[in-house]
């Protein structure tokens, strides 16, 4: 597989914004020092953030991604959501656009997402994004099927944990505690955490940070310490977006723009003296 750029991912559709970028180079980085191990993504979308992954394979390792693709989705809910947020998802669109950056595939597979189990080896992943459904009880079995692929030191990346118009996936996530989850860092809209040992992780997170364009600050959850990375000169997400549904976003961003730019033609009125 070939590393991919920030600029290039940002050329593909999709949401996945530059401080996530490099939180997951940070935690792809750091899980490699433990050694070859596999990579997964549920829920792909269009492949903006699978082409990042898949530029982190190595040799030995398997990069498997799952999605519905607009198959049927079981449930009334579950099928509401796809054809509300993601009408125009196609396999053929992810295809194409992977192919665009990486020329091979990796594994891909049109079915459930907690079916990844079925399909990708139990124990082995070093490395895995969860950016699926958004109800609590897909989300909830997406974590049981994640737990089965990872290794005990392995990273597990959330999308949606705590955006206004997804609280099945807060729900879900903060509830997986309960069974070990221990969080790493968060983002505006990913959380980043760990069955094992957050501690080597936490250290490469804040080794960045330190180094880098945008701010951190540290929060005690239990007896885990967390950071929290936000800003960043040229990368901070609008402050709206973590609350508008994905389909959405270039609406809502397009309205903003216009009543900003409204604002600047606006001639001010004279006031009288």
């Amino acid at each position: 597989m070939v590393s991919v750029t920030n600029a290039q991912v940002d050329d593909l559709p999709g949401w996945f914004f530059p401080i996530d970028m490099e939180l997951f180079r940070v935690h792809l980085a750091r899980s490699a020092q433990q050694g070859p191990g596999d990579l997964a993504e549920l829920g792909v979308y269009l492949g903006k953030s699978a082409t990042l992954i898949g530029g982190d394979v190595g040799p030995g390792e398997t990069f498997t991604v799952i999605d519905l693709f607009g198959d049927d989705a079981g449930d009334e809910r579950n099928l509401e959501e796809n054809i509300d947020q993601y009408p125009e998802l196609t396999r053929a669109q992810f295809e194409a656009n992977y192919r665009g950056l990486h020329g091979e595939l990796p594994v891909v597979v049109q079915d459930y997402s907690e079916k990844i189990v079925d399909h990708a080896a139990h124990g082995t992943h070093r490395f895995v994004h969860i950016d699926a459904s958004h109800l609590y009880e897909h989300v909830v079995k997406d974590i049981a099927a994640t737990r089965t692929l990872l290794r005990p030191d392995g990273v597990v990346v959330f999308d949606d944990y705590r955006s206004a118009h997804t609280p099945g996936v807060s729900a879900a996530v903060w509830e997986a505690r309960e069974s070990g989850l221990r969080p790493i860092a968060v983002s505006e809209v990913k959380l980043y955490a760990t069955w094992g040992d957050p501690a080597p992780y936490t250290e490469a997170v804040l080794s960045w940070v330190r180094d880098s364009e945008f701010a951190h600050e540290m929060h005690r959850i239990g007896a885990d310490d967390v950071v929290r990375v936000f800003g960043g000169y040229g990368s901070a997400e609008p402050v709206w977006l973590p609350w508008v549904p994905p389909r959405m976003a270039p609406r809502f961003s397009a309205a903003v723009t216009a009543v900003r730019g409204f604002t600047r033609r606006r001639p001010s009125r004279a006031v009288a003296s």
